[in-house]
């Protein structure tokens, strides 16, 4: 018997959805993820490998997965037998796919952390990208429940070529989710802090509300090429902004039951450095683009904190054309960039509502954490 099951979801938009519950082992979870799609899994690590043939012996990747087999063993046990269900060559190969990943943290996601005054905790996140990466972006999203991880089982979306989620709800109903954060200004590579990619999947697994988020972001930091900026948002109405790089971190709370990230450093403790060391960053579409979102936000602030339902921010979200509002459509924003990926979910309930690109208000699918 397999431990996982596989269903397509077909919405009214003529998206197959495809839905996992992987159980079992590390070992066993990792296997059947390998083997729901190893095409895609070894094309998406060779476009990588062809873009740039890569140093396996490289410092930082050598010292990085020695650390994360140390600190996090069941996660590589689990990349490892990943890989090798999908016929990778090494657990080297299937790391490295992993620590380059851009998936549901890419480039120009927002999340909304929001307090509804019927519904409770909530969250609207977006996975916002180019149109040359949405068809392949949206033929491998897969929503995924694990729920035999410990300490906690977990939800959420991600990616056939990858274990890991970039958008998570665990069983004390936690929400995460991320959005790309620019180029570190630390020079330092950091291969003792965990890689970002694997943030979204850690916090949810380990994590069961907003202190055990900032206690586990402030003990293990993050590394890679980027920052990273995330919201969570737990059952008992907390909200908690993260920015971070690298040894540089920062932390927000929620104001009027608000709170809002991007893709820029909005924290005068990240900000000021990063516009002294990428005056042209600041200059960017990439940056005019988020920071439309703080604007939109700015703007609509009292309607957003008045409202009570799911239904209410969903409507709103979808109907109201406004300048940088947080879904994004083809040719309507700066940079042209669509929101590929839209999830909706409320805390306390665990329960989520995904969009797939082209977005349309009618065409989605519900999903709930097992009871």
């Amino acid at each position: 018997m397999p431990a996982w099951g596989y269903l397509l979801e077909y919405s009214r938009k003529g998206h197959f959805m495809k839905v996992h519950t992987f159980l079992g082992s590390p070992a066993e979870i990792g296997k059947a993820q390998g083997s729901a799609n190893p095409v895609a899994a070894r094309d998406y690590l060779k476009f990588w490998q062809d873009r740039a043939p890569y140093d396996f012996g490289n410092a930082y990747f050598r010292k990085n997965l020695a650390f994360m087999r140390r600190e996090f063993p069941d996660l590589i046990e689990q990349i490892e037998a990943f890989g090798e269900a999908a016929g990778m060559e090494s657990l080297e190969h299937a790391y490295h796919s992993h620590v380059h990943w851009t998936g549901p943290a890419m480039d120009s996601c927002s999340t909304l952390g929001i307090l509804l005054g019927d519904d409770g905790p909530a969250m609207l996140s977006t996975n916002d990208m180019g149109a040359h990466h949405v068809e392949r972006t949206v033929e491998t999203t897969v929503v995924s429940t694990l729920p035999d991880t410990k300490p906690h089982g977990v939800m959420g979306l991600g990616s056939e070529t990858h274990v890991t989620l970039g958008w998570a709800v665990n069983d004390a109903g936690l929400l995460v989710g991320a959005n790309s954060g620019h180029r570190r200004f630390n020079p330092d590579s950091n291969p003792e802090h965990l890689n970002l990619y694997f943030t979204v999947h850690l916090l949810a697994q380990h994590c069961s509300d907003c202190a055990d988020v900032r206690r586990f972001v402030e003990q293990y930091r993050i590394s890679g090429p980027k920052g990273l900026n995330l919201v969570t948002v737990d059952a008992a109405g907390n909200v908690l902004g993260l920015e971070l790089e690298s040894e540089n971190i920062a932390f927000s709370e929620a104001q009027d039951g608000l709170l809002l990230e991007t893709n820029h450093w909005q924290h005068p403790r990240l900000q000021k450095p990063s516009r002294v060391a990428e005056p042209q960053w600041w200059q960017d579409y990439y940056y005019y683009n988020s920071q439309a979102r703080v604007m939109y936000l700015a703007h609509f602030r009292s309607v957003f904190s008045r409202m009570k339902t799911m239904r209410d921010l969903i409507d709103f979200s979808f109907d109201v054309h406004a300048p940088g509002r947080i879904l994004q459509m083809p040719d309507r924003n700066i940079g042209n960039i669509i929101s590929c990926q839209v999830v909706f979910a409320t805390a306390k309930d665990r329960k989520m509502r995904l969009y797939l690109h082209p977005l349309d208000k009618s065409g989605y699918k519900e999903f709930c954490y097992p009871q």
